[in-house]
């Protein structure tokens, strides 16, 4: 059935959700409305069939949905019990929102943060931020996840040693580049899509555009990595965090249900701080996914000892080896205030109506 006359509030629900981040644009989120309750669940193709159900890249994201969802409960005066996290593996169901009528019409636009958050690639300048909102942002929790701010330039450029290494590893695992290459979006009809990476979302330099479509068919960049095109590549993407005003760690246990949806939800909320008080946010995975593939598994023999050496290395850098980075943010002033951003796909692509007859 289409979404004709379904209520103005599970609409706006809806349509909050559909503003969290995902990993490159994949949005693998689906809503179900059966006519008294709004279902979440991960996308059959989206989610399952892409980085899979187990993927923490996923699970932030349906994550930062439910975030979502709460902030825009709470924007119609719901009851706190409205919304429930049901399954925190990405298997069902993963949150619901019953209400009979909430306390109040939905207003025309959605919160203003959940709306303007945005992935901003661009240039930042290094001038420190404002400590009060620094302080607050390091405050916020949700469940065993919490946040670490990262001001000093030493230890910035000690992420960003880390970082370089896992980039480098990424360069040269084909599935992670392929994922990557499929993803990415160059011509208007391929924005027009609503899925993947908009190449002009990237803000890359002159001639950087025709560098990244060269290096996308495999054979081609493990042709340069011989010549140390990872290494370049990597070096570049990690020069970014030492030039900026702070990074944002999302820290917590590396394993353990429902942690991922917990820094899902964490995430959103700091980013959503974030670019409220006019901050920049740009959210880098690839530390974070090369310690899920070592502990999944999935990282290549003879990359094997060098990931063990990162995990050491966040490990001195947490202090613990009972916590791991799960999400890493660099941010600042932008120098680009207002980029490119990737669209989203048509609403009928994430939402559908099952009421019975």
């Amino acid at each position: 059935m289409s979404a004709e006359g379904t209520p103005d509030w599970v609409s706006y629900l809806v349509r909050a959700g559909l503003h969290a981040p995902s990993a490159d644009n994949s949005q693998p989120w689906r809503f179900v409305w059966d006519g008294r309750t709004l279902e979440l669940f991960m996308h059959e193709e989206r989610g399952k069939g892409g980085l899979g159900t187990d993927h923490p890249a996923n699970l932030m994201a349906l994550g930062a949905v439910i975030e979502n969802l709460a902030q825009a409960a709470s924007a119609l005066g719901m009851p706190p019990d409205a919304l429930q996290t049901v399954d925190a593996t990405g298997a069902g169901c993963m949150a619901r929102v019953t209400c009979d009528q909430p306390r109040s019409e939905p207003p025309g636009a959605l919160p203003a943060g959940v709306q303007q958050r945005h992935t901003n690639r661009g240039p930042f300048a290094t001038t420190a931020l404002d400590p009060e909102l620094l302080a607050d942002v390091a405050a916020l929790q949700h469940g065993p996840v919490r946040v670490a701010i990262i001001t000093e330039l030493q230890q910035r450029e000690r992420w960003s040693g880390l970082l370089r290494q896992a980039s480098e590893l990424r360069f040269q695992t084909e599935e992670i580049h392929r994922w990557l290459a499929g993803s990415l979006r160059f011509t208007p009809a391929e924005v027009a899509r609503g899925d993947g990476l908009d190449v002009a979302s990237l803000l890359l330099p002159p001639g950087g555009e025709s560098l990244l479509r060269l290096s996308l068919d495999w054979r081609r960049m493990a042709l340069l990595n011989r010549f140390g095109g990872c290494k370049l590549f990597a070096l570049l993407e990690a020069a970014m965090l030492k030039n900026c005003a702070a990074l944002v760690a999302i820290i917590g246990p590396p394993s353990g249900i429902g942690v991922e949806v917990a820094a899902g939800r964490l995430l959103q909320r700091v980013w959503i701080a974030l670019n409220e008080a006019g901050v920049a946010v740009h959210p880098y995975f690839v530390l974070p996914d090369q310690l899920y593939r070592l502990r999944a598994g999935r990282v290549a023999p003879e990359f094997v000892r060098k990931v063990r050496r990162i995990e050491a290395g966040v490990g001195e850098m947490l202090a613990s080896r009972a916590e791991t980075v799960l999400m890493l943010l660099r941010v600042g002033a932008p120098r680009v205030a207002d980029p490119v951003r990737s669209r989203r796909l048509p609403l009928e692509r994430s939402f559908s109506v099952m009421v019975s007859q």
